[in-house]
C-alpha cells in the first residue's frame, strides 16, 4: 500500500530507510518482500544455535524444548534485538537471487521500514488502512479466548503450547471479521489495478509478492503458538476462504500421498467451484510436475488406468512419448500422454486421466480433443486407444469421438479412428 500511495518505491534501496545497516545499499524493498536480500537468519542462524548448545535446553524434556523454541522466537522478534544480531553479520548471497532460502530477517527489517515511514507499527498501520475501514474487530483481550493451543512435534504429533498474551503487536480476529475481509480480497480493493497485478505475479516455484499459488489458489498465512489464520482465494473465480485454527496441522502418508487438513479442506473446496472456463493443454513442466504427480482417479478406475507417477515417469523415459497437463487457470485437472512415432508412423494415445475432484464436468472430451488434434498435426492418419471393458464411462467418450471398435476381447477393447473420415459434426460434439 506504500508503493502504491507513492510513500516508498519497491525498487528503494533499504539504505534509504534504515541507513545504519551496512549492506543497506545493495538490498531493495522488493528484495525483503521476496525473501531474497541475502540477510543472515537471526532465529534459526543464530538464535537457535546458541539456544540449542546451552545446559538449560539439554536439560530439558522434548516437548518442553519445542515450546521454549517458541518461546525464544516471539522474545527476540524486534528489531533493535535482530539488529544486534545480524547487523554486523555477512550476506548469506547477493540480493535477488531466487529462492536461496527464507530468512526470518527479512520480515522484522520490513516492520521497521513501516515504523520509519508512518510512524506507527504493522498492527497500527493495518488498522488504520485494512481492517477499521472494513469494520473488523480486531482487539480482544485474552482472556475471551476459549481454546487452548497446540504446535506440533515431529510433524505428527501436537503439544500444549500455552499462550503469552503480552506478547507484542498481536490480534484476534473472529468468523465475523473474515466476511468483509474475504470479499475486499476477492473483489481486488486497497491496492490499484497495476499493484494487484504485480503483487499476484509468481515465479516458477509459485512464489510471489505477497502470496504463494497452491494449484490455483492464492494463499497467505500467519500463526502464533498454534492459532493461525490461512487465507485462500482466486479473484478470476471469486472464490475466497480462510481457516482460523488453534493447533498447527500434522500429516499423514495414505495411499503415497502426503495429507493434511489445509491441502485436504483447499481441494474439497477448489473441486466445487471448478468448472470448465479456462481450460489449456501445456507440456508437463517443472512448474506443473508435482501437482500433475498429485492426480488420483476414483477407486473403481484404479484398475483401468496407469497412476499419474508411473504415467509420468513412462512419459519421461521414452522419447516418442509427450506428457501434457490440462489446466483450468493454474489449477492441475488432469494428465494426457500421447505416443509419436514419426518414423514407425505409429500414434497412440497412451494416458488419458482426469483427476477424481474433476471428472463428469467435460474436461475429458477436451482432452480427448486435444489429443485427437495433436496426433493429427504430427502425421497421425489412424489412432488406435485400448480401453478396459468394464470402463464404460471411457468408452462412451472415445465412440463419442469418433473411435469405432476394432477387436473385443475378454478384458478389453481395440478402439481405432481413421482420422481422414473424423466428420465435423463429429468434433463439433467433441
Amino acid at each position: 500500500m506504500l508503493a502504491d500511495n507513492a510513500s516508498l518505491k519497491l525498487n528503494d534501496p533499504l539504505a534509504k530507510y534504515i541507513p545504519e545497516y551496512k549492506h543497506g545499499h545493495e538490498i531493495t524493498i522488493e528484495h525483503l518482500m521476496k525473501s531474497q536480500s541475502g540477510i543472515a537468519d537471526f532465529f534459526y542462524s543464530h538464535l537457535m544455535i546458541e539456544h540449542t548448545e546451552s545446559d538449560a535446553y539439554k536439560a530439558l524434556g522434548e516437548f518442553d524444548r519445542v515450546r521454549a523454541e517458541g518461546e525464544l522466537y516471539y522474545q527476540n522478534n524486534h528489531f533493535k534485538r535482530v539488529f544486534a544480531i545480524v547487523g554486523d553479520k555477512a550476506l548469506e548471497y547477493v540480493p535477488g537471487t531466487e529462492d536461496l532460502g527464507q530468512s526470518e530477517s527479512n520480515s522484522v527489517f520490513l516492520a521497521e521500514v513501516v515504523r520509519r515511514v508512518t510512524g506507527m507499527s504493522v498492527l497500527e498501520y493495518e488498522k488504520k488502512m485494512f481492517f477499521n475501514p472494513l469494520g473488523m474487530t480486531v482487539e480482544r483481550p485474552a482472556s475471551e479466548l476459549n481454546t487452548v493451543s497446540y504446535v506440533e512435534y515431529k510433524e505428527t504429533e501436537l503439544v500444549r503450547a500455552p499462550f503469552d498474551a503480552s506478547i507484542q503487536g498481536l490480534l484476534s480476529v473472529s468468523l465475523e471479521d473474515m466476511k468483509p475481509f474475504l470479499k475486499a480480497i476477492v473483489n481486488r480493493q486497497w491496492f490499484s489495478k497495476s499493484m494487484w497485478q504485480k503483487i499476484l505475479k509468481s515465479n516458477s516455484e509459485d512464489n510471489g509478492l505477497l502470496f504463494q499459488n497452491a494449484n490455483g489458489y492464492d494463499c497467505a498465512d500467519i500463526s502464533l503458538k498454534g492459532y493461525g489464520f490461512y487465507l485462500y482465494f482466486n479473484q478470476t473465480t471469486g472464490v475466497a476462504f480462510a481457516s482460523l485454527v488453534n493447533e498447527d496441522q500434522t500429516f499423514k502418508f495414505i495411499d503415497s500421498n502426503w495429507h493434511y487438513f489445509r491441502k485436504d479442506s483447499r481441494e474439497a473446496i477448489e473441486s466445487a467451484f471448478t468448472f470448465p472456463k479456462n481450460t489449456k493443454m501445456v507440456k508437463l513442466n517443472k512448474h506443473n510436475f508435482w501437482n500433475a504427480l498429485n492426480i488420483s482417479v476414483e477407486e473403481n478406475q484404479v484398475d483401468y488406468v496407469l497412476d499419474a507417477k508411473s504415467s509420468v515417469a513412462m512419459a519421461l523415459l521414452y522419447a516418442t512419448k509427450k506428457a501434457y497437463v490440462q489446466m483450468e487457470g493454474n489449477r492441475v485437472i488432469g494428465l494426457l500422454v500421447l505416443d509419436m512415432d514419426k518414423k514407425k508412423n505409429h500414434y497412440n494415445i497412451d494416458i488419458i486421466q482426469i483427476d477424481k475432484k474433476f471428472q463428469n464436468r467435460g474436461y475429458g472430451k477436451l482432452m480427448l480433443a486435444f489429443a485427437i488434434d495433436t496426433l493429427k498435426i504430427s502425421g497421425a492418419e489412424v489412432l488406435e486407444i485400448g480401453v478396459n471393458r468394464q470402463n464404460i464411462g471411457a468408452q462412451k467418450i472415445y465412440m463419442a469421438a469418433g473411435f469405432t471398435p476394432k477387436s473385443i476381447y475378454e478384458g478389453g477393447m481395440q478402439l481405432h479412428m481413421k482420422l481422414n473420415e473424423t466428420t465435423e459434426e463429429t468434433r463439433q460434439t467433441v
